[in-house]
């Protein structure tokens, strides 16, 4: 991963396509652990898993591209 622009409120990061690989292995290994209850959508389990849905679902628009 190689840092190519860092600001006060935003950073830019370049990563590999190994780097990305790894990433997205790592981000879905991870939410297994952070399943939320049906009912805590406003909790910090719910937030994490849907940041990392989200993040999964861009990974497959990215592999579509390629």
């Amino acid at each position: 991963m190689k840092t190519t622009h860092l600001a006060k409120e935003r950073i830019t990061v370049e990563f590999t396509e190994f780097e990305l690989t790894a990433l997205a292995a790592l981000v879905e290994r991870g939410q297994i652990g952070v399943e939320p209850d049906a009912e805590d959508v406003d909790g910090i389990r719910y937030a994490i898993s849907a940041v990392a849905t989200e993040f999964r679902s861009l990974l497959g628009h990215f592999e579509l591209a390629a």
